[in-house]
């Protein structure tokens, strides 16, 4: 900014000035020099405005000494610079400040040196220039600090503006975001809140009485929802996996077997299984004769139909399995019977297929047509009373109930095509259950036909069996089938061993009855086993001679025949052994009954042999309560040696009369076949 001011020309005896120099002076003198003039031409711009809009000159100043106004400047630049750190402008402040330093008005103080008195008048000229000079240039420093320190103002004052502003929109808008949360919180829970102080008590008490009833009301029917769908999903759980019940029953009947079948399995009670089960009898019946009491246009009920129906047998069915499980076979019993004699029985207003076109599927929700039971059906009720009257002793109920089963099912209805094997089985099973029923009648004839027929049976299946798989080229000794067959038939010949050596013995027994007038009553009650091992009781000259003059050679050569059936019976059994648990258990009981006879023909000794030997294949076998009977005996039969060795009162002859066993017909293989 004017570089070359304040430096005398000692030729024109004057100073250039910028643009804004006295023109007059300049012009009245006449030896202008070109350059000075030149130099007066490149003033800057801004020295000319500056010059200009003062128009004039200002009173003279001393060199070296700041005017006035430029000190006034200068203040006001170092405040400014302190302002500017707190409003933003610190920067600006500092390059307005160091500018100000470098303004013209910061004038060096000349090296005086000796003048004369021309350059006394020129210098006072000069101090006058240099004064004018002076003013203007403070005047324009001043004008370019106010002109840079305007624009940072300006933005000081509209950046704090604009951050008041933000600060207080941003204010405004929480206040009013605020009130409005507030004011929803407040319409939200104002109907169940009791803190508007505008309530009345009246009103108070009326909210606070409906938000106890809210409550109640939610705990209510949520602990009710879960009560349901627990007890929903626990009878589903029964009714698909557990306990299905019959076909066409109302969900209550289906309830209560759930609730019977919980007292059976879980928490184990039969008085309340029973009131289950009877309730269940109760309402299928109730609602079968409500049913056909609507049905029939004269309200004629047919009873037999409704007694006939599935879904009422298959209930009853399970009523009386329950008694048999508890121990009350007579009335278990009782119920099979009425089953299998109500199955013979057929209904007048119904055809002879298995079901009923009564529509009465659609009560239940189930298909239209109700099924009833049949002779098939009624063929397992049979057997099952059998079985309870033989606990019982009811040897003529179970005779009938056996006798009925298997004729019908060998009858010509039955298909041999389709039930070829298992109407084999069910046969050959029946056969050997009815002859047991008969050999502890003592009906040994009968029992020996029946015997015989359900060992030519299994031994026809065994043929064809092997035959038909010679054809297709197959092996029949890992056959599984065929090894359960072949023990079915060990057994069978061991229960025809028996019954001939049984029925041997009872006609020794009956001769010896004859001859012998000492012989006791109560020996006439005895079953054939028994009675036949009593003849031991007395004294060896006697009872050897009464025994082989009550024998005779028929009689002997019946007791070797049915030796040699159980022999054979065992020799079968041993072959298959480990193959099949039923071998096994022949093996052991044959060798037990065997045991029993030599006992009593007075051989310990090959007794006590046969005797372990059972135990070892009941073992074998895993017949834990055969192992039991066959471990007892072997203690029984040892200790007995043990005693007769030391005494030397009884005779060699025959057995001591307390190695008699008392009771071998439960050993029977019929009887557990």
């Amino acid at each position: 900014m004017g570089a070359c001011c304040g430096k005398p020309d000692r030729k024109n005896q004057g100073y250039v000035l910028g643009g804004a120099s006295n023109t007059s002076s300049n012009a009245s003198t006449p030896h202008a020099n070109p350059a000075t003039a030149g130099k007066a031409k490149a003033t800057p711009a801004h020295q000319k405005t500056g010059g200009n809009s003062l128009g004039g000159s200002s009173s003279p100043q001393p060199p070296g000494e700041l005017s006035a106004s430029a000190l006034a400047a200068q203040k006001r630049a170092e405040a400014a610079e302190k302002r500017g750190v707190q409003q933003g402008g610190g920067k600006l402040a500092k390059k307005l400040a160091d500018q100000n330093k470098q303004s013209p008005f910061a004038v060096e103080e000349p090296v005086p040196e000796p003048m004369n008195v021309s350059e006394k008048r020129s210098k006072s000229n000069f101090f006058n220039l240099e004064s004018q000079n002076q003013i203007m240039s403070t005047t324009r420093a001043f004008m370019n600090v106010a002109a840079l320190a305007r624009p940072s103002v300006r933005f000081a004052s509209t950046l704090r503006s604009t951050q008041t502003i933000t600060s207080i929109t941003r204010a405004t808008r929480i206040v009013q975001h605020q009130q409005s949360h507030q004011q929803f919180q407040f319409q939200q829970g104002r109907a169940y809140s009791t803190a508007d102080p505008s309530f009345s008590p009246l009103a108070r008490t009326v909210v606070t009485t409906t938000r106890v009833i809210r409550n109640v009301l939610i705990f209510s029917i949520t602990s009710a929802s879960l009560v349901y769908f627990t007890w929903s999903g626990t009878h589903a759980y029964l009714e698909q996996y557990k306990c299905p019940s019959p076909k066409g029953v109302p969900s209550i009947v289906r309830n209560c077997l759930h609730g019977a079948w919980v007292r059976e399995e879980i928490s184990p009670d039969p008085d309340v299984a029973e009131v289950y089960f009877q309730k269940a009898i109760e309402y299928t019946r109730k609602d079968l004769e409500t049913y056909y009491k609507n049905k029939s246009k004269n309200n004629n009920i047919d009873a037999l139909e409704i007694e006939k129906d599935k879904a009422l047998v298959e209930i009853q069915h399970r009523l009386a399995r329950f008694y048999g499980r508890i121990g009350q076979d007579e009335r278990a019993a009782t119920i099979w019977t009425r089953l299998w004699k109500l199955s013979e029985k057929e209904s007048p207003y119904v055809t002879e297929s298995s079901s009923s076109s009564s529509g009465f599927g659609s009560l239940f929700g189930s298909p239209a047509e109700r099924l009833l039971i049949t002779k098939q059906d009624g063929i397992h009720f049979a057997k099952q009373a059998a079985g309870c009257w033989m606990r019982l002793g009811e040897y003529g109920l179970a005779e009938e109930a056996l006798s009925w089963t298997l004729s019908n099912i060998t009858s010509p209805t039955t298909s041999s095509e389709e039930r070829e094997s298992s109407t084999a089985i069910e046969q050959v099973g029946l056969l050997s259950t009815l002859g047991a029923l008969y050999v502890r009648q003592s009906k040994f004839d009968y029992a020996l036909s029946l015997l015989v027929k359900a060992l030519q049976t299994v031994q026809e299946h065994r043929a064809r069996t092997y035959k038909e798989d010679n054809n297709d080229g197959k092996d029949t000794e890992g056959n599984k089938d065929d090894d359960m067959w072949y023990c079915r038939e060990a057994i069978l010949t061991n229960s025809i061993g028996e019954t001939l050596y049984g029925a041997a013995t009872a006609s020794s027994s009956r001769s010896k009855h004859i001859t012998s007038e000492k012989q006791e009553p109560a020996d006439q009650n005895k079953s054939s086993w028994k009675f036949w091992s009593s003849s031991s009781k007395e004294s060896a000259k006697k009872s050897s001679t009464v025994v082989v003059a009550a024998k005779t050679p028929e009689q002997r050569k019946k007791e070797e025949e049915a030796l040699g059936w159980m022999q054979k019976a065992i020799t079968m059994a041993q072959e298959r052994s480990g193959s099949h648990r039923d071998c096994d258990e022949c093996a052991a009981l044959g060798l037990n009954n065997l045991g029993l006879i030599s006992e009593m023909q007075g051989n310990p000794e090959v007794a006590l042999e046969q005797f372990t030997e059972a135990v070892l294949y009941a073992t074998k076998a895993n017949d834990y309560l055969g192992l039991e009977n066959y471990k007892r005996n072997v203690t029984r039969l040892t200790d007995k040696i043990a005693s007769a060795s030391e005494s030397a009162g009884p005779s060699t002859s025959s057995l001591p009369s307390s190695l008699i066993p008392t009771n071998t017909t439960s050993s029977s293989p019929s009887a557990s076949s």
